[in-house]
């Protein structure tokens, strides 16, 4: 029975499932991780990078790439004690790669450490999947923010009105932040029309008119969220995107 035990004591952790979302060099050989985990949500994780094996470990550390890790350690600040990378990156690139360096900012930004919900993992990895194979990114985007407000808890749900009415898709709404969706006699430019909210809801968002509004309101929503400090993602795609016309001349 003691052997048992003592054995028992040196099991190395379980493996879970995670996506890096941003590193940084942390004392000596070692980088500070920003891991989504399907089990504990956003966390922190200390991986060293020294040596033979360290060096492999940074070589498997890249975005948008299915890792599985396991974790040591009792703080917040947890050790990554082991590392396995079964698949590639998914392959990001143009606006897709800018459009998931969005995703991992706003994780990184907004998602309160050792909260679990796999549900909002699950969207996470749906999304990286949909920008890789380059259908329906907007859509994409909008239904992963849906997922990040209501986890959040800074979105009602998409059911009724500040008034507790029904939302009618040929209604239109208004937001107001500690009210909700007020509706509106009349379109406007700051409004959105019931079938959109229905449509992002229940992720069946196609409608260009409907994914212009949604890009709209998140931002409105996003925006005490994230306070004063711009998103770096977004700066870097509107620099490339303004080198792109500069250098084709348009």
């Amino acid at each position: 029975m003691a052997t048992t035990k003592t054995l028992s004591k040196y099991q190395p952790a379980p493996l879970v499932r995670a996506y890096l979302l941003h590193s940084r060099p942390y004392r000596e050989s070692s980088l500070l991780l920003d891991l989504l985990t399907e089990q504990h949500g956003r966390i922190a994780a200390v991986v060293r990078i020294g040596g033979k094996a360290g060096t492999a470990k940074r070589a498997q550390l890249q975005p948008f790439r299915p890792l599985l890790v396991g974790l040591s350690g009792h703080s917040t600040l947890r050790t990554l004690a082991q590392l396995e990378a079964p698949t590639m990156p998914l392959p990001l690139s143009g606006t897709a790669l800018y459009s998931g360096l969005y995703v991992n900012e706003l994780c990184q930004r907004l998602l309160p450490e050792w909260q679990t919900d796999e549900a909002l993992f699950e969207q996470y990895q749906q999304c990286l999947m949909g920008l890789a194979a380059e259908i329906n990114v907007e859509a994409n985007l909008r239904y992963l923010e849906l997922a990040l407000l209501q986890h959040l808890g800074q979105l009602p749900p998409l059911v009724y009105d500040a008034d507790s009415e029904p939302l009618q898709p040929s209604c239109h709404y208004r937001w107001r932040t500690g009210q909700g969706f007020i509706a509106t006699a009349q379109p406007s430019v700051d409004a959105v029309s019931g079938a959109m909210l229905l449509a992002w809801r229940d992720q069946q968002l196609a409608d260009i008119e409907h994914l212009r509004q949604g890009k709209r309101l998140v931002r409105e929503l996003l925006k005490p969220l994230l306070g004063s400090k711009p998103l770096h993602s977004r700066t870097l795609f509107l620099r490339q995107r303004g080198t792109d016309e500069h250098t084709s001349g348009r």
